[in-house]
């Protein structure tokens, strides 16, 4: 997209306006500083309606201090149950693919065989005679598949360049892809355990969620939530501004993250972008200049500030006796003195 391309005006979220010069001198601020990280690097188009969109990876660190639950499985699935009692005579184990119950197998090797044998193994004519083991293990005489065999030592013997190249080679299907899409990823690489599945991720750990500068803050929320397969609501969380001063802004939702990290500069040293429980305190600017001073300094500020204080409340107080007193002359003086008279 060529500068010509670009209105004028470029609208920053939040009723903010940049320049067209000043939105491709930031933009090319931000690529040149992340050059060694390109896919960290932000694109911009022009929408429909004219309106230049920017996408990009947008980095959040988690500040979250209650659990998170991870959800058991990533998506709705109809769960077919095969029957339990194997539908074929020969093989104790029929179907690889149904379930079994505990004692069905010969010998507990087998289990591992349902695994191991492809699922498209059909056995068609059953061993004669009684069957035979392994001296060693008891493991039952498997019959070696060749062709599984000679694929396997094939890709043992390749290197990792070329078992890379015959993988970007062969072109993925439509179920790959969406299984990619769908992909659990880990938080500081920690996946789904039943035992684990409630846990408090680290503080200050980095994440990333690609977004684009027209998602406001509860959809960035909602987007990092289904990334990790969250099942918390994401009501529960709002997103931080965190300066390198210790001022802690909270975004409305009606703000733009993307926005934020672009005026803001890419540098995480600057100010970084936290998910945080909504109920979480903000920080002002004027109360951060204090948090990184030492304990004494901060005890001899507020002594200072008790004792202007201090000062204030005497100043108030005895502004109000000078009022009253000042009042109640001037009423003594409005009221006629009351006079008897005597019949």
């Amino acid at each position: 997209m060529n500068k010509a391309a670009l209105r004028p005006v470029i609208q920053a979220g939040d009723g903010r306006t940049l320049s067209r010069t000043q939105f491709l001198s930031l933009l090319n601020n931000y690529n040149c500083f992340l050059k060694d990280q390109t896919q960290l690097h932000l694109s911009y188009f022009r929408g429909a309606d004219g309106e230049v969109v920017v996408e990009g990876f947008l980095n959040i660190s988690w500040g979250v201090r209650r659990p998170i639950r991870l959800k058991i499985q990533d998506d709705i699935q109809t769960i077919t149950f095969a029957p339990l009692i194997s539908p074929s005579p020969i093989s104790p184990i029929g179907d690889k693919r149904s379930m079994s119950r505990w004692g069905e197998c010969v010998d507990l090797h087998q289990i591992d065989e349902m695994a191991e044998t492809p699922q498209n193994t059909v056995v068609t004519k059953p061993l004669p005679g009684p069957p035979v083991y392994e001296s060693t293990t008891l493991r039952p005489v498997r019959q070696r598949n060749s062709e599984m065999e000679a694929e396997s030592n094939l890709f043992r013997c390749m290197s990792d360049a070329s078992l890379v190249k015959r993988r970007k080679g062969r072109p993925k299907s439509a179920a790959e892809r969406e299984k990619e899409r769908q992909h659990r990823f880990s938080i500081n690489g920690h996946f789904y355990n039943y035992k684990t599945a409630i846990f408090t991720p680290s503080l200050g750990t980095p994440t990333k969620v690609r977004i684009s500068s027209r998602m406001t803050t509860n959809q960035v929320v909602e987007q990092l939530l289904n990334k990790f397969k969250i099942e918390n609501d994401p009501q529960e969380y709002a997103l931080y501004c965190v300066h390198q001063s210790g001022e802690k802004k909270k975004l409305s939702n009606k703000d733009q993250p993307l926005w934020e990290r672009i005026l803001q500069g890419p540098s995480d040293d600057i100010m970084k972008i936290f998910l945080i429980d909504m109920d979480e305190e903000e920080v002002s600017n004027v109360v951060a200049q204090y948090l990184n001073l030492e304990l004494p300094i901060l005890e001899q500020v507020l002594l200072k500030l008790r004792e202007e204080e201090n000062r204030e409340i005497q100043r108030v107080i005895h502004k109000y006796h000078n009022q009253h007193r000042l009042l109640s002359h001037m009423l003594n003086c409005k009221v006629s003195p009351h006079i008897e008279t005597s019949v």
